[in-house]
């Protein structure tokens, strides 16, 4: 057991590095406002708790440096460094800066320029990452939050776990329910046990879980998941596209009718085509409609144009008219 005199011993020593903590964090913070390092506004504080020296050195903008006497126990010099590293997000495990030494018993001038120089570019560089990261951090745990508390409404006999702290049991990603707590015999029950695990973005449920789920029950919820199960609601109006111009009912396609193997109505050809003569080879059913259609057509036609000696036709055709008969 330690005797009086030397808990006292022990005090005063204390005391001393404290005292020797607190002047050289106020001599850095006026340094590096002196200097304009990030624009000014460092102020300094320390751990009386710690019983070496520790100074932390705060900026408004969320900069947070540690200088804490580490491997004492060394000898010479090598036990009078101060380790300065860069403070950032609980939780974070991107990249960070590799710490710097500075000697307890060299000037404040020294030790800014250590910082400034060694230091801080990479923490700044380091420390966007590290407050975005925070910040979406702290969205999902207001989600996780959001949802836990809905889902209790929903289900009362939802809860978290037994060894789960306070003030982590509102924005926790496991919760639990039973059909019957028999140590609790109020607790709110459900149908089903069962638990349901969250995302650490709070936006959905990893997993879902349920036991001792009955016949009937489990068709609804299994018909709950079908995506052709038709939805009740009501019919909301939506935007229409431009309606499209409509076709012509004419088209012309330009072409020739090729075989003549084509049948005729009985009537059709009687009056168009001239009967054959005693004797002669009757003619084809295609044979007699090119001679009607070159008789009231064509013929008439011809006709009227006045006569030329030189007449070219790019696609000359020879039209073979029966001979009428006498």
């Amino acid at each position: 057991m330690a005797t009086p005199d030397i808990r006292r011993k022990a005090e005063l020593e204390r005391e001393v590095l404290h005292a020797q903590a607190d002047q050289i964090g106020r001599l850095l913070a006026e340094a590096l406002n002196q200097e304009g390092i990030e624009a000014g506004g460092w102020t300094h504080r320390t751990d009386p708790e710690y019983h070496y020296i520790r100074i932390e050195l705060l900026h408004p903008h969320g900069l947070h440096l540690v200088l804490q006497h580490e491997k004492s126990y060394r000898k010479g010099s090598d036990g009078r460094m101060l380790t300065v590293r860069g403070v950032y997000p609980f939780g974070y495990c991107g990249t960070r800066a590799s710490p710097i030494n500075v000697g307890i018993d060299t000037t404040v001038g020294h030790m800014v320029r250590r910082i400034t120089r060694n230091l801080l570019p990479d923490y700044l560089a380091t420390l966007d990452a590290a407050l975005a990261w925070q910040r979406q951090d702290r969205l999902d745990e207001q989600n996780r939050r959001t949802l836990n508390r809905q889902m209790e409404q929903v289900l009362p006999a939802l809860h978290a776990t037994g060894h789960e702290p306070d003030h982590a049991r509102a924005a926790r990603t496991s919760s639990y329910w039973y059909t019957s707590l028999p140590t609790m015999p109020g607790f709110p029950r459900a149908l089903v046990s069962g638990r349901v695990r969250l995302s650490s973005s709070g936006t959905e449920a990893e997993e879902l879980r349920l036991t001792g789920v009955p016949q009937d029950l489990l068709l609804q919820i299994l018909a709950l998941l079908n995506p052709s199960q038709p939805i009740e609601g009501r019919i909301m109006p939506r935007a229409v596209g431009p309606a499209r111009r409509p076709l012509s009912a004419t088209r012309i396609i330009p072409g020739e009718v090729i075989g003549a193997a084509e049948r005729t109505a009985p009537g059709e050809v009687a009056a168009l085509a001239p009967a054959a003569a005693d004797g002669a080879q009757p003619a084809l059913p295609g044979a007699l409609r090119e001679a009607a259609l070159h008789r009231l057509l064509i013929a008439p036609a011809l006709a009227e144009q006045p006569q030329c000696t030189d007449v070219v036709s790019p696609r000359p055709r020879t039209w073979e008219v029966p001979p009428e008969a006498s």
